[in-house]
């Protein structure tokens, strides 16, 4: 695990604030990496000459993608900066939100990275945001107003505040899953932040009637979470490069259960920079997951299809609608590529 903290230590965390975007439709866009078919079942989804749109450049750990049909446009965080941002065709980037996930409700170390990470739309169409700053899982009141306000739904376990809710999913029952590492804390502080009150870096659920659960105590650090389209199967990726690994858990009426390595990339990480972070899942059950060289096309059985090669480490992926587009936050920059 040292070797990744090594790693985040030496990134530039300042980029360029001016973001640069390419989304003029009369300007052919910059491609970002390849795609590498491994499978020929792949073909499916991507081809081989399937071009990885740049989108925005110069940003600052993008993260978090989500579409919103309601606004025809993709929004996702810039962590570092505390804000979220808007993209579409038509206007290019904007700034959504500011204050994304740190308003001083709770102690924050001055040097963590306090804004927002992963958002999701709950079944009223509501904006959820998992808040490093504020170290809470909140709704977003009124949106698509002047005056929004935040709504806690989740920011203690057992009395104790959590580290930093990194990434969440929702089940049609509407419960909550969450993921909870200490990346708010910021990287130098990683391990040893005084304001961790959890003893562990847990995965959570927030059922439908507002009872937090702890379901996972030992993933060194938890992030990327996602369910099958049945509900059956939980998904959660570790982004700490020595367990390289997405493991997952049938859910059941007893909670989660028959734990299992999903996908093993050990090997891979000694070829290729990045680590497992975000992950969504395909309406046909197949996993989109980020990882060691850009964005991995894995099948329900664990079987690697393809891999959508990008130039900076893929940090979230999130679909656009009717699942035409796959949108990648790199660490500095939002790309897409359209699939078949």
């Amino acid at each position: 695990m040292k070797n990744l903290y090594l790693f985040l230590l030496i990134i530039p965390l300042v980029f360029s604030c001016q973001n640069k975007t390419t989304s003029d439709n009369n300007i052919a866009r910059l491609t970002r990496g390849t795609v590498n078919i491994i499978d020929e079942s792949a073909e499916k989804f991507i081809s081989s000459d399937s071009k990885i749109e740049l989108l925005v450049d110069s940003l600052t750990i993008a993260e978090g993608p989500l579409w919103l049909s309601k606004l025809n446009s993709l929004i996702f965080t810039q962590v570092q900066l505390n804000k979220v941002y808007k993209w579409n065709e038509e206007e290019g980037l904007s700034v959504f939100m500011d204050s994304s996930g740190y308003t001083g409700i709770v102690p924050a170390e001055e040097d963590g990275i306090l804004g927002s990470n992963g958002m999701a739309l709950n079944s009223d169409g509501e904006l959820i945001l998992a808040q490093h700053g504020d170290r809470r899982v909140a709704k977003l009141v009124g949106w698509d107003t002047d005056n929004p306000t935040f709504e806690t739904l989740a920011g203690s376990y057992d009395g104790k505040l959590f580290n930093s809710p990194n990434d969440l999913a929702f089940a049609d029952n509407g419960d909550l899953y969450f993921t909870d590492p200490p990346y708010g804390f910021g990287f130098e502080k990683l391990l040893t932040s005084m304001l961790k009150e959890q003893s562990v870096n847990g995965v959570y659920k927030l059922s439908a009637s507002g009872e937090i659960s702890l379901l996972v105590d030992d993933i060194t650090l938890p992030n990327g979470i996602a369910l099958s389209p049945d509900n059956k199967t939980l998904y959660v990726n570790c982004s700490d490069v020595e367990y390289p690994f997405i493991t997952k858990f049938d859910i059941t009426d007893n909670g989660i259960e028959n734990r299992s390595i999903f996908f093993d990339g050990s090997e891979l990480v000694k070829t290729f920079e990045g680590w497992f972070d975000g992950l969504k899942v395909h309406s046909s059950g197949v996993v989109f997951s980020t990882g060691p060289g850009g964005v991995f096309i894995i099948t329900p059985e664990g079987k690697h299809l393809a891999t959508i090669g990008t130039t900076s480490n893929a940090l979230n992926c999130a679909f656009g609608d009717d699942e035409k587009y796959l949108y990648i936050t790199a660490f500095d920059y939002l790309a897409r590529v359209k699939l078949n």
